[in-house]
């Protein structure tokens, strides 16, 4: 996939530039990072978002081993789907915006 320029400004990159937003919950910024910025990012028309959970997190499953990833793709009505729930230790290959194979363990020490 070819990437023009990116257009930047003092404010940063422009959201129509943008095809893809990863995010680390951080334990200091868990409401932002899971329920704040995704609206943000679907209202800007973001169409992908993948979140990343490094720390424990309620709905995490019994056999789920950090960090797990959560990969949505955005929808018809400006919010986020999800697509993917994946824990350390397996292997998944996204499609959107570009192929990207990935198991969430190579992400920690």
């Amino acid at each position: 996939m070819a990437i023009g320029p990116i257009d930047w400004d003092d404010r940063g990159v422009p959201a129509e530039q943008v095809k893809l937003v990863v995010e680390v919950v951080s334990k200091s910024t868990t409401l932002q990072d899971r329920m704040v910025k995704p609206v943000l990012y679907a209202t800007a028309g973001i169409p992908n978002y993948w979140r990343f959970e490094i720390n424990p997190f309620k709905s995490q499953l019994p056999s789920e081993t950090l960090p797990v990833l959560f990969a949505h793709a955005l929808g018809g009505d400006e919010s986020y789907e999800r697509t993917h729930r994946v824990p350390a230790g397996d292997t998944v290959t996204l499609r959107s915006p570009f192929e990207f194979t990935i198991d969430p363990a190579s992400l920690m020490p």
